[in-house]
């Protein structure tokens, strides 16, 4: 006998119950990663849907909001995640550093060090450099790293290829993947310092585990003698990176999408804060440029306020203004939908959590001086093997 409701369909055979097939991929998608690794062994059919795009990205959505934070510490490969209840635990990484145990100690002396590039859909990329080449003669003493630390998986890039180029060169480096099929990706872009050879990108689509070459324009922006964070700031499907070049009084913000594989360029608000530090992140589903004046200069006659400014059609509305709580030397993550603020203030050793409503700070117990990077972090089931 079969019951219809809606697009379930329900069976029942000799007293038990079976369940319409969209009804257990809905239940499914909504437990923990730990659990669905689990269920892997239970039915071969789940460990394919486990795989499929749309399940990863359902999971994806109903657990983006977790409010997790990620802190990577560079001095002892170790890393941390902070919970919305505050409540502090270790990742065991020794499955992407099996030359290090728990406590983040040496095992060997294999690896010199590594840098975490960007995070996207709860995975993460790592660079990693060794103290002998990979591959003697090669001259090659690094290699990039896909690392899930929710499923525990590890996958080495295969190195990109490189064109004739001098040895001083800037590379901007993006993590991220498509909005529609969530494909991973990664992108190079190398620009000559000497400007003795045209810039040129190469893009590495995790599906077909392989680097393409991208066709450019002339860039219009000049990326020689300029600072920059070469790992960019990813949100929505697009990374970012902010180009300062202090003696020409301006900021771009050079642009890449994941969607269409092609950069662009944005102008930076018109913000009145100098000596700034900012960042591009995600709040609320959309794009977000944070910026805020930095003491550690200690200069008069420019704004102490924050600012958050909103991109909408490719235009930037300032959205919000407020005083900081202390004198800021920085400010790093946009926490639970910009209640809070992560940032470290003057003279402070741990990063501290504003809250922007109760106007209080709380010690987060991690200390800023050894931690690379934080981020925004997911749990996913998404798969490194096709």
């Amino acid at each position: 006998m079969e019951e219809v409701k809606g697009r379930r369909k329900v069976k029942r055979m000799r007293g038990r119950t079976e369940l319409a097939e969209d009804l257990v991929e809905n239940i499914l998608a909504r437990l923990s990663v730990k659990s669905l690794m689990r269920f892997k062994c239970v039915d071969r059919s789940w460990n394919v849907l486990f795989k499929t795009p749309t399940f990863v990205n359902n999971h994806l959505q109903i657990h983006r909001n977790q409010d997790i934070l990620m802190f990577s510490h560079t001095h002892n490969f170790r890393w941390e995640v902070l919970n919305k209840n505050y409540s502090l635990s270790r990742i065991d990484t020794r499955d992407l550093f099996p030359e290090f145990d728990s406590e983040g100690y040496h095992c060997d002396d294999n690896i010199h060090s590594f840098n975490t590039q960007g995070h996207c859909n709860g995975v993460f990329c790592i660079c990693v450099f060794y103290n002998h080449e990979i591959i003697p003669g090669e001259g090659r003493y690094h290699e990039l790293i896909l690392w899930n630390p929710a499923t525990r998986e590890v996958k080495v890039v295969p190195p990109p290829p490189m064109s004739s180029r001098s040895h001083r060169y800037n590379l901007f480096f993006g993590f991220g993947a498509d909005p529609n099929s969530n494909d991973l990706k990664i992108v190079n872009l190398i620009i000559d310092d000497e400007n003795s050879h045209p810039p040129y990108s190469v893009l590495y689509n995790l599906i077909t585990n392989s680097w393409t070459l991208i066709t450019i324009d002339p860039l219009p922006v000049d990326a020689t003698d300029s600072t920059y964070d070469m790992k960019g700031f990813l949100a929505k499907g697009v990374c970012y990176w902010i180009i300062s070049q202090s003696y020409k009084n301006y900021r771009d913000i050079l642009c890449f999408d994941f969607h269409n594989n092609q950069f662009h360029i944005l102008k930076r608000p018109p913000t009145s804060i100098g000596y700034n530090h900012d960042f591009i992140t995600e709040v609320n589903d959309s794009t977000a440029y944070v910026v805020h004046y930095g003491d550690s200069y200690y200069h008069t006659g420019y704004s102490r306020n924050v600012e958050i400014w909103i991109l909408e059609n490719d235009r930037w509305t300032k959205k919000y203004t407020f005083p900081p709580f202390e004198v800021l030397d920085g400010l790093y993550a946009i926490w639970k939908d910009g209640a809070e603020f992560i940032g470290v203030v003057v003279q402070a050793a741990n990063f501290e959590v504003f809250n922007s409503d109760s106007q209080s700070i709380r010690d987060l117990r991690v200390r800023s001086l050894t931690t690379d990077v934080l981020y925004k972090y997911v749990e996913s089931i998404a798969s490194l093997s096709f």
